[in-house]
């Protein structure tokens, strides 16, 4: 294996749910040492989010809470009080690092936004993440996953039905959320870079809205040029770019090519109909998609996605569409060794995604599992920032830790 690529990096969470931990949980898997900053006695909202290990729920036993953070040091700590402030200060000291989710405005009224903390440590990258930035008319709105999603503009968007925009759109489950976090952690990094060059720090603001119009790409650049946008159209004006039923459940088919389409006529044995005058062009095969669908399902029915898939490869764009218990056991996956174990004291050993790149020289590793809350209070505020066992206590009397 090779060195951590973050070995060196020091970051401070304070964040719940998603955004926050699963930004500063992409660091601390690369080696990044982590502290996640808790409420005492609630600690992350997260916790008491299922599934839970044997269906029993309990602070210690979320599936959820498990997986975005593991790597991780955890202490508890109120920041409302002022000795709660106090001591998160001394731990800001020697961070590269801050990740954040509160108002815009509230770290400052408690004496540690940016402007307080970089007289601290002046190489400090604060990198706070809300749903609308620091600034503008929205920045005081709480929003959610499912407000990011629909307010970026990707909601408009899905389902593709035929169409028509009639109907409701769908929502697709945390996909602003690990997406933002993603964006935050670049950014972090990107911040983190400049410090390392320059010595010097920055304040980073993440917007959720942000992140998601930057998800989708294909109305931006179009509405420009264009004044169009993506519609929840099933088809396109091209086909076949569609779903098609299998013995054992869905394929997407991209076969739009007359040379796709001519080998996918010689997968399924060059039935008659393909001869059918409109369908011998993609856009005549998207108008008559209605007639065309049921012929090709004919076919279809009689395989398995993986049968297909298998038929296809190398020489049409044809996928299966994958359940999660399909995922778990794919030979791809499998072979990368992408899936890992997680042992949790309390909650058991349960297996997780990994990472979705490989290092040559660097090391991707889970080390260790999600703190339990407060776990590694006396690590930090003792061994490192010189507090007394008793004074520990006292402290935590007094709902500080």
């Amino acid at each position: 294996m090779g060195t951590l690529a973050l070995k060196d990096v020091r970051v401070i969470e304070y964040g719940e749910k998603i955004c926050v931990p699963y930004c500063a949980k992409m660091l601390a898997d690369l080696g990044a040492e982590v502290i996640k900053i808790e409420k005492p006695v609630e600690g992350d909202m997260s916790r008491r989010r299922g599934p839970f290990a044997e269906d029993l729920p309990g602070k210690e036993r979320s599936g959820f809470f498990i997986y975005l953070n593991s790597n991780k040091l955890g202490v508890t700590l109120n920041l409302e009080k002022a000795t709660g402030q106090d001591i998160f200060r001394k731990l800001i000291k020697d961070a590269d690092i801050l990740i954040e989710d509160t108002m815009p405005g509230t770290m400052g009224k408690l004496g540690i936004g940016y402007r307080q903390l970089k007289t601290i440590n002046h190489k400090l990258v604060m990198t706070s993440v809300t749903p609308f930035g620091q600034t503008g008319p929205y920045k005081k709105f709480k929003g959610s996953d499912l407000i990011g999603f629909e307010m970026g503009g990707i909601g408009f968007c899905t389902p593709r039905w035929a169409g028509t925009t009639e109907q409701e759109p769908l929502r697709v489950m945390q996909m602003a959320d690990f997406f933002t976090a993603m964006a935050a952690a670049t950014a972090a990094m990107s911040a983190l870079h400049v410090q390392r060059e320059r010595g010097i720090g920055q304040h980073v603001d993440v917007s959720q809205l942000q992140a998601m119009v930057r998800l989708n790409p294909q109305n931006m650049y179009y509405w420009p040029y264009e004044g169009t946008s993506e519609t929840r159209a099933s088809q396109s004006a091209f086909a076949p770019q569609q779903f098609i039923r299998c013995k054992d459940g869905w394929c997407y088919v991209h076969a739009e090519e007359p040379h796709h389409w001519q080998r996918f006529v010689a997968m399924m044995g060059n039935p008659e109909w393909a001869n059918i005058d409109f369908f011998q062009k993609s856009t005549g095969r998207a108008e008559h998609w209605d007639s065309l669908k049921p012929l090709i399902e004919e076919w279809s029915l009689q395989h398995t996605k993986m049968e297909i898939f298998e038929m296809a490869k190398g020489k049409i764009p044809i996928a299966p569409s994958n359940t999660v218990d399909e995922l778990m056991t794919s030979r791809q996956l499998e072979e990368r060794r992408f899936f890992v174990e997680v042992d949790h004291p309390v909650a058991g050993k349960y297996t997780y995604p990994g990472a979705p790149a490989k290092f040559a020289r660097s090391e991707w590793s889970i080390r260790s599992p999600a703190p339990r809350l407060g776990q590694h209070n006396e690590e930090i505020y003792c061994k490192r920032l010189g507090y007394s066992k008793e004074e520990l206590v006292k402290l935590a009397e007094v709902g500080i830790i």
